[in-house]
């Protein structure tokens, strides 16, 4: 196996790669294994690396606050869940499909707490955004955002 696929690879390095056992068993026996094993991990390596570059460069939050959408001139408001968080957009998640259209502006609540949640304290962030991405069949919509949220709000939630 060439060494540039995977010696100088910073997510090897660093244990984050998601093929260590097979980079490992091809670094440390690869006499017990064909040429054509040998290639095609070297192939995945090179590819998984392609793949680690393009990964996103803004950290994304995991958790299900609720949202509210409101599209228009604010009569169409809809509910949701965020599947993942980050300070320039978020992926939402519907129970009911609103019909939303790409590059349509919506202004976002996120909301800290459960929908049912009393708490007078609960934060709301509110910002405008544009949908960017949609996917009818997930009943899903990544919206990114027109000014940057900082991440210690999406963390304090």
């Amino acid at each position: 196996m060439d060494e540039a696929s995977w010696e100088g690879c910073p997510y090897y390095a660093e244990g984050e790669c998601p093929h260590t056992s097979l980079v490992d068993r091809t670094y440390l026996i690869p006499h017990l294994l064909s040429s054509k094993e040998v290639e095609e991990v070297k192939a995945i390596c090179e590819k998984c690396g392609l793949y680690m570059i393009e990964k996103r460069k803004y950290f994304r939050l995991k958790r299900p606050f609720r949202v509210v959408l409101t599209a228009g001139t604010g009569e169409d408001k809809f509910s949701g869940r965020i599947v993942n968080v980050s300070g320039v957009g978020a992926l939402v998640t519907f129970k009911d499909w609103p019909d939303f259209v790409v590059d349509q502006k919506v202004d976002i609540e996120i909301y800290s707490r459960r929908q049912d949640s009393t708490d007078p304290d609960e934060t709301v962030i509110k910002v405008t955004g544009e949908v960017k991405r949609i996917d009818a069949k997930d009943k899903q919509a990544a919206v990114m955002f027109l000014e940057e949220v900082q991440p210690e709000f999406l963390l304090a939630l």
